[in-house]
C-alpha cells in the first residue's frame, strides 16, 4: 500500500532507515500508576507518567511520522479509573496522543451508555466495526468503524474490532441489543469503503489476540488474518489476551504489547539500502524507574490520588507466600472460590479465571490490591442444582481440555483428552462422599456466570439467591477469617487422569 510519496522516499533514502513508526498499548486497565510485579524483580513498571515519557521519547528517537493505537481495554481494572466510571482513563490515554483506539470488552462493563459518554469525551477515536443492533441489524451511531488519521505525507486507514466473545463475557444487561458479528463477513464492507478512500497504509486495531511460543503463534487475531487477502492489512494491533505477541503473518506485522501500560510495541517500517522494505516489530518494557515522569500526566495522577487513597490504603491482610495467577489450577484461584463458597454457605463454588486479574505478593496486602484482582463487582449468588446439573457445568469449565475454573467443596477427577463432554470421570466432596446424580446441592458463583456469562448456560434459567455481597466483599471477609499470615490453601482440586 505504498504510495508515490514513500516511492520517493525509497529512491532518496541512502542507507537503511525508518521511514515510519506505530507505537502500541493493549488492555491499559485504568493502570495510572506503576507497580511491580512477579517478574519485574522489585522495579516498579508502567503508569501512565512513564508511559507518555516514553512513548515520546520513541517518536522523538524516530524523526519520523509515527501513529499511536490502542487495542481496547481502556477503562476497567484500577480504583482510580473504576471510582469515576473510566474517566481517569480516558484523561490519561488523551494525554498519550492516541490517534485510534478499539472498544475492548470490558470497556463496556459498566453499559454503552456509560461508553458513549467515554467516547464523547475522548481526544481520539474509539472503532469496532463489527458491532450491530440486534434489531435494526446495522451498526449503532456510536460504534464508528474506521478512521482516516494523518502523519507527515502518509494517510493512514485504521479498522476497529471487537472480540465476537464480548456477548458472553460482558454482563448481559450491558450488552443486551447488541449483536457482535465474527471474522471476515463482519467487516468485509469496511474493507471495501477503506480500500476506496486509497490509504498509504491500512490497520487494525483489534481487540482479539494469541499465544506464541518457540512454534509460533496461535489464536483468534492469527486466525482473523488469515482470512484476509496478504495485502489488506500493513498492522494488525492486537490485544484481549494480555500476551507478549510479536509475529508477522503473510507479511502483515502483528503486535500485542501484554497490558496494564507495562510494555509499548513499536512497528518500523523499514528502507533498506537495496530499496526493498519490510516490517521490524519489537516490545518494549516500561520500567518506571529508568525514564523521567512526564509532569503532565503526573499532576493528572495527582489529581485523582485523593480520591482513591481514602480507601486503597487500608492493609486488609498479611500474606505469607506469593499467590500467583496464571492457567488451568492455582492456589490464588481456590482461595478465591473458598471465599465465595463460605460466603454463600454452599456446598460447591465455581471460579472463572478470566474474573481474577493480578497476582499477590507476600507481605501486606492493601485494599486496592484486592481490588485490582477482583474488579469487576460481580455479586455472589447460589443455585440450587442437581448432581447431574453440577457435572454439566464442570464439562463446560473442561471444555477446552483443562479446567479454566476453580473449584471449592470438591475434587474433580477428568480426562483432558476425553470426548467433549464426557470428560468428568468422578465429583466427590472435599470429604470424600460422591455427589450423587439426583442429589440436590447449592452451587456459588458470580451473578455474571449465573447469567450465562462465559457460555455457561447450564444455571442461566435456575432462581437465584443473591448473598447481597460482591466478590471483592467476599474475599475481603474470608481472608479475615484466615490465620495470619494467609497462606495459599493445600490441595490440588482438579485431578487429570488419562484412560
Amino acid at each position: 500500500m505504498l504510495t508515490s510519496v514513500l516511492l520517493a522516499l525509497r529512491l532518496i533514502s541512502p542507507a537503511d532507515s525508518v521511514l515510519f513508526r506505530v507505537l502500541t498499548v493493549n488492555d491499559f486497565h485504568g493502570s495510572l500508576e506503576p507497580r511491580t510485579y512477579p517478574w519485574s524483580k522489585g522495579r516498579p513498571v508502567g503508569g501512565v507518567a512513564a508511559l507518555k515519557s516514553m512513548m515520546d521519547q520513541l517518536e522523538a528517537d524516530c524523526s519520523c511520522p509515527t501513529v499511536r493505537l490502542d487495542a481496547g481495554d481502556q477503562m476497567q481494572g484500577s480504583l482510580a479509573s473504576n471510582l469515576v466510571f473510566g474517566r481517569s482513563s480516558v484523561e490519561a490515554l488523551g494525554l498519550l496522543r492516541l490517534d485510534a483506539a478499539a472498544i475492548g470488552n470490558h470497556d463496556l462493563d459498566w453499559g454503552h451508555d456509560t461508553l458513549q459518554v467515554r467516547i464523547s469525551e475522548a481526544p481520539y477515536p474509539w472503532l469496532a466495526a463489527n458491532i450491530f443492533d440486534s434489531t435494526t441489524g446495522r451498526r449503532p451511531e456510536w460504534a464508528r468503524p474506521w478512521a482516516m488519521v494523518t502523519k507527515g505525507p502518509f494517510r493512514i486507514a485504521v479498522i476497529g474490532y471487537l472480540t465476537p466473545q464480548t456477548k458472553t463475557i460482558v454482563m448481559d444487561r450491558h450488552v443486551r441489543g447488541l449483536h457482535f458479528r465474527s471474522g471476515r463477513e463482519a467487516i468485509s464492507d469496511i474493507v471495501a469503503e477503506v480500500k476506496a478512500a486509497r490509504p498509504d497504509f491500512t490497520m487494525l486495531v483489534a481487540h482479539e489476540g494469541a499465544r506464541c511460543d518457540s512454534l509460533g503463534c496461535v489464536g483468534a487475531i492469527v486466525d482473523l488474518s488469515r482470512q484476509f487477502d496478504s495485502t489488506t492489512f500493513d498492522v494488525m494491533v492486537a490485544g484481549h489476551t494480555h500476551t507478549l505477541v510479536n509475529t508477522q503473518d503473510r507479511g502483515t506485522a502483528i503486535v500485542s504489547a501484554g497490558s496494564n501500560g507495562t510494555n509499548i510495541g513499536v512497528v518500523d517500517l523499514i528502507q533498506a539500502r537495496d530499496g526493498s522494505r519490510r516490517w521490524s516489530i519489537r516490545i518494549e518494557t516500561v520500567y518506571a524507574d529508568w525514564i523521567r515522569p512526564d509532569s503532565a500526566a503526573t499532576a493528572l495522577v495527582d489529581r485523582y490520588r485523593p480520591l482513591v487513597d481514602r480507601v486503597a490504603n487500608r492493609v486488609i491482610v498479611e500474606l505469607a507466600d506469593s499467590l500467583v495467577g496464571g492457567r488451568r489450577e492455582f492456589p490464588l484461584g481456590n482461595l478465591i472460590a473458598d471465599a465465595q463458597r463460605a460466603a454463600a454457605g454452599a456446598d460447591v463454588s465455581l471460579m472463572n479465571n478470566g474474573g481474577i486479574r493480578r497476582s499477590l505478593l507476600p507481605g501486606p496486602v492493601r485494599y486496592s490490591d484486592l481490588f485490582e484482582l477482583q474488579p469487576f463487582s460481580n455479586i455472589v449468588v447460589s443455585v440450587t442444582v442437581t448432581g447431574k446439573q453440577l457435572k454439566a457445568v464442570l464439562e463446560h469449565a473442561v471444555e477446552s481440555g483443562n479446567p479454566d475454573y476453580h473449584v471449592s467443596g470438591i475434587t474433580v477427577r477428568y480426562d483432558p483428552r476425553g470426548r467433549p463432554g464426557a470428560r468428568i470421570l468422578e465429583i466427590r466432596k472435599t470429604g470424600g462422599a460422591r455427589i450423587s446424580a439426583t442429589g440436590r446441592y447449592r452451587l456459588a458463583l458470580s451473578d455474571f456466570l449465573a447469567g450465562g456469562g462465559g457460555g455457561l448456560t447450564v444455571v442461566k434459567q435456575l432462581r437465584q439467591r443473591s448473598t447481597g455481597m460482591t466478590d471483592l466483599e467476599a474475599l475481603i471477609n474470608w481472608l479475615s477469617t484466615r490465620p495470619a499470615p494467609v497462606r495459599a490453601p493445600p490441595g490440588q482440586r482438579w485431578i487429570a487422569i488419562s484412560r
